[in-house]
């Protein structure tokens, strides 16, 4: 047998090797994010509260609070022009939510508050699927857009 058909075999046995341990480290890597994503390794006190999904009109996450039956946060109008007839609505934990203006400039910020939450005591886990609806008018033109997300957190 040749050195050269010997380095070959090594090759080939490393390359196997390397792509067999390769996907099993994807797979473990892609259940690891799929159940982080789920919450199952957050979610005990001290968790941050996230928001996640959003495109141009997004909660501030340092204002997300759900003490026992309220959840409550601020959106940011980051559409760059002003919009109108904002309506917010919630699912999950939460089933209504209201803004506190219903018109906002570029930039501006309200108050959203859940107002049919299931009770939450401290250092219960919650997640909500919100829903931003909103019109904007562009080259003379309203068009309607709805934002989605969902913000997962603590309450307090």
């Amino acid at each position: 047998m040749s050195k050269m058909s010997l380095d070959n075999n090594k090759g080939q046995g490393a390359m196997e090797y390397l792509m067999t341990y390769g996907w099993a480290i994807l797979v473990v890597m892609i259940v690891g994010v799929v159940l982080w994503q789920l919450g199952v390794f957050g979610g005990g006190p001290g968790a941050v509260n996230t928001a996640v999904g959003f495109a141009k009109i997004k909660p501030f996450e340092p204002s997300i609070k759900y003490t026992g039956s309220t959840l409550s946060f601020v959106i940011n109008n980051g559409a760059g022009t002003s919009i109108s007839g904002v309506n917010v609505t919630a699912s999950g934990d939460c089933t209504v939510a209201s803004a506190a203006a219903t018109t906002l400039t570029a930039g501006a910020t309200t108050i959203v508050t859940g107002t049919t939450c299931g009770p939450k005591a401290v250092g219960d886990s919650f997640s909500v699927n919100i829903n931003i609806s909103y019109s904007q008018t562009v080259a003379g033109q309203v068009i309607t857009h709805t934002d989605r997300g969902r913000i997962n957190g603590v309450a307090e």
